[in-house]
């Protein structure tokens, strides 16, 4: 017996979306599995169901109405006044100390600080713009091979079916111990001479 469908596979089923050995395949197993059968018919009722009702239309001004309901948001106040000011204290504060124990001027230190700046941007930047093209290069490269390879899985397994699946298996298990006997022949081999 076949294992149980997918849900979405017995709504794909209902909407005619199957190819004829899926639909075939789901068909042979309602007939075995009366917990299918009874899924299978929930969702015929449903589906029937909604597609039995009458188009919805939404009445003229529902939105004006629902956004004249919602509370109006509470008005902020000057948050981003008080960091600023602090921030621009704290700098000139910072400076002057500077500029106090170590007697060099204010303006030599902005100098020295935009040119220390200006060369770890100039040196970071088109590192951090190559890095990031890369990675975005490498995560589309990644995802399309994996929606390939799932896609291409399962096509295959739809073309071999159940038994085709398990035959497969079984050789690649086999192949896998002979591969390793043949490896464990080999490096004895190796040893004895």
């Amino acid at each position: 017996m076949t294992p149980c469908p997918r849900a979405d596979s017995l709504y794909l089923y209902l909407e005619g979306e199957l190819g004829p050995y899926d639909a075939r395949k789901i068909e042979e197993h309602v007939e075995c599995c009366a917990a299918c059968r009874e899924a299978l018919e929930e969702r015929r009722l449903l589906h029937q169901a909604f597609t039995s009702l009458p188009p919805f239309e939404v009445p003229k001004g529902f939105a004006r109405s629902v956004m004249d309901s919602l509370p109006e948001p509470e008005a902020r106040g000057r948050g981003w006044l008080a960091p600023l000011v602090a921030a621009a204290a704290g700098l000139a504060a910072g400076l002057a100390g500077f500029h106090l124990f170590t007697g060099t001027g204010i303006s030599e230190v902005l100098v020295a600080l935009n040119g220390f700046f200006g060369q770890a941007v100039a040196q970071a930047a088109p590192l951090a713009v190559k890095t990031f093209k890369l990675g975005g290069v490498l995560l589309k490269i990644s995802r399309d091979l994996l929606t390939l390879g799932l896609e291409g899985l399962e096509a295959f397994s739809r073309v071999l079916g159940p038994q085709g699946i398990a035959l497969v298996a079984g050789l690649t298990a086999l192949l896998a111990v002979l591969a390793f006997f043949g490896a464990r022949r080999f490096l004895h081999q190796g040893e004895g001479s």
